[in-house]
């Protein structure tokens, strides 16, 4: 929670930051060849080939003893928003040559997706900086709730009829978003139904908290969906930045 304020803090300072620069950029303050509008445009690219480190700590045993793989993270988030924040004022918050143009558009490319990843990545691990879940785990933790309902045998084969709904089905995006649609509409019928039945409020509290697991199984494989199309969507814009990037600066120091 701690980690979550900080970063949000972190962020909203960022938001202002950028907003008062694009304000003054017609003072022609910094300029992107030379001072410290050249530096900050150093320091934005050795930030984005920072991000690199956490790839390569999550895939090389070499180094996979430096230290826990969440702090990794942490800091693969803060230079992904200091770098395109100095490359922003390295440019002056202005279009430039072509290949500057390219550059800068990848690089704020890259940092929506990253942004969109931020939002995705926490819904399918337990806490941001936890591990990551499981179907089968959220399933085992639905199943084990429905284990300990007392209810009437009908209705214990409706929640049965109600958990394969939410497991089963076929696996692409749309397939899953109309599951969890149909889920959730289900949810809410079978707990009205619960609530006409049932008058002793621990059952009912039960039910909906099995229903209630049973619904973020359905949610879950839509985020995990959600992420595998992220991430196939991501690292190529990755490359295209790198490429771009280093087209530039030769582009820069060359002409």
């Amino acid at each position: 929670m701690h980690r979550g304020r900080s970063f949000r803090l972190f962020l909203a300072a960022c938001v202002v930051l950028v907003a008062w620069g694009a304000g003054v950029r017609d003072e022609n303050t910094l300029t992107p060849d030379f001072g410290p509008g050249y530096i900050l445009g150093f320091v934005g690219t050795c930030c984005m080939l920072l991000l690199l480190t956490y790839s390569a700590r999550k895939r090389l045993r070499a180094i996979g003893s430096l230290g826990p793989l969440r702090h990794w993270f942490g800091v693969h988030m803060v230079l992904g928003i200091l770098g395109p924040v100095a490359i922003l004022f390295h440019a002056n918050f202005r279009l430039g040559s072509q290949n500057s143009s390219v550059a800068l558009a990848c690089m704020l490319l890259v940092a929506a997706s990253g942004v969109v990843g931020r939002l995705i990545y926490p819904k399918i691990h337990h806490g941001l900086y936890g591990h990551r879940s499981s179907l089968r785990e959220l399933q085992r933790a639905a199943a084990s709730q429905r284990t300990t309902l007392a209810v009437a045998p009908e209705l214990s084969r409706e929640l049965l009829v109600f958990e394969s709904l939410a497991a089963g089905g076929p696996k692409g995006l749309f397939s899953a978003l109309a599951r969890f649609a149909r889920v959730r509409r289900r949810a809410r019928s079978l707990e009205r139904m619960v609530s006409s039945r049932e008058r002793a409020e621990p059952a009912r509290r039960s039910v909906a908290a099995y229903l209630g697991a049973v619904t973020r199984v359905a949610e879950f494989s839509v985020y995990e969906r959600l992420f595998g199309l992220w991430h196939a969507f991501h690292l190529p814009l990755c490359f295209l930045l790198f490429g771009a990037t280093i087209v530039h600066v030769i582009a820069a120091h060359l002409y």
